[in-house]
């Protein structure tokens, strides 16, 4: 081979590189770039519940418990992103403190939620969208909790259901595995303004994984 036909396919070959990555450039997904849209969610989560104080010195103490939720939302373009969500959890009951005894308790509480949420999502030019918001809404709670009673401490029972108000703060980070796909961890602080037969209102922390689809 010449070398001038060795020149013209070294340019050839040259040309068609450069012609080529622009197009690789466009169909590889772009996983940094905050749009504007609307998604769909699903999450779930830990449900870690301190211990709920009662008048007098005695407290409820419950098991640890579990939640899942789906979200529908959208993204503004000035990066506010506002959600609804569907929630249900379910946390046991563990035992009952009182007079310095304790007597266990049995049953249960059943949760659905139904709230909306204003998240701000931080651009950082990467896979990684921290964000951080706070949220309220409605909270239906079915109880199944039969009396206790710890060293002369009476807890009257409930089996009944009630709704109402709750309140959150939530922080997480999303990270794209694509375009359109995230996988989201989080944690939020959960109020309940639950207060009754003497006990304060309930609070429960959240450690959730979810999943968030683009459209």
């Amino acid at each position: 081979m010449t070398r001038f036909a060795s020149a013209a396919l070294a340019a050839t070959l040259l040309s068609t590189t450069a012609l080529a990555l622009p197009a690789f450039a466009q169909d590889k997904p772009d996983t940094t770039t905050l749009k504007p849209g609307a998604y769909a969610g699903f999450t779930g989560g830990y449900l870690m519940t301190p211990d709920t104080d009662r008048d007098g010195g005695a407290h409820l103490e419950r098991d640890n418990g579990y939640s899942f939720a789906g979200q529908y939302g959208y993204r503004l373009p000035n990066n506010l992103r506002l959600e609804a969500e569907l929630g249900y959890g379910s946390i046991d009951n563990d035992s009952y403190h009182a007079n310095g005894g304790r007597t266990g308790v049995r049953g249960d509480t059943d949760q659905y939620s139904l709230t909306g949420a204003a998240y701000y999502d931080i651009a950082t030019g990467t896979p990684l969208t921290p964000y951080a918001g706070a949220g309220a809404g409605l909270m239906h709670q079915r109880f199944d909790r039969p009396a206790a009673t710890a060293n002369g401490s009476t807890l009257p029972g409930n089996s009944d259901s009630s709704t109402d108000l709750t309140a959150f703060g939530e922080v997480g980070v999303g990270y794209k595995l694509a375009s359109s796909l995230e996988i989201v961890p989080s944690y939020r602080y959960q109020w309940i303004n639950d207060g009754a037969n003497g006990l304060d209102d309930s609070t429960q922390h959240v450690a959730r994984l979810g999943f968030r689809s683009w459209f």
